[in-house]
């Protein structure tokens, strides 16, 4: 597989001290159509001043973002889910920052769950990236902070993503359309 590099604008934006990928191939833009990446609460101010530099962060965040139900992790032998806000979806269910030639709109400015992930990583290097991103989620929960809030004002509104793992699903069906979830017959 030949990878199709995007142009980046900031080589050196890292998160948590990981680096940013920038692979562009089509197995790795296919979650840009179904499952938008997460933002963390680093996120907010960088792509809200990139984008609308003169709008307020809440007006912004409910024309461009969603309150996900998040991901679900364990901790503690306990399952739960930590909610995230995720891009807004177009009408076909793929990144409202995903242009007609599969290319990001923001790219220099991407989500953490965009910017830092990317299909040829291993499942054990996602996680490791994955929960850095999480954490930081969930300590801004526990202090109430302006992500927290942000989501709590989408999730009113009704501004709601779809749980991540139906939006496997849905790119699973897309990929095999014999692909059944289980316990479905």
């Amino acid at each position: 597989m030949v990878k199709h590099a995007l142009p980046t604008i900031d080589p050196g934006r890292n998160e948590f001290g990981l680096a940013r990928t920038v692979c562009g191939c089509p197995d790795c833009v296919r979650n840009c159509r179904f499952i938008p990446g997460y933002l963390v609460p680093a996120d907010l101010p960088r792509i809200s001043e990139q984008l609308a530099p003169d709008e307020d962060l809440l007006a912004w965040s409910r024309q461009h973002l969603l309150a996900s139900p998040g991901a679900q992790v364990l901790r503690g032998g306990r399952v739960f889910r930590i909610p995230t806000l995720v891009p807004a979806r177009r009408e076909d269910g793929a990144c409202r920052f995903l242009t007609a030639d599969g290319r990001c709109a923001i790219h220099p400015v991407a989500p953490f769950g965009c910017a830092f992930f990317d299909s040829h990583q291993t499942g054990a290097e996602s996680d490791r990236r994955s929960r850095h991103g999480l954490q930081a989620v969930l300590e801004d929960w526990q202090r109430g902070g302006v992500y927290a809030q942000v989501w709590a004002m989408l999730a009113e509104a009704g501004r709601v993503a779809p749980p991540p793992e139906v939006c496997r699903v849905l790119m699973r069906q897309a990929d095999d359309p014999s692909f059944q979830q289980k316990g479905e017959s």
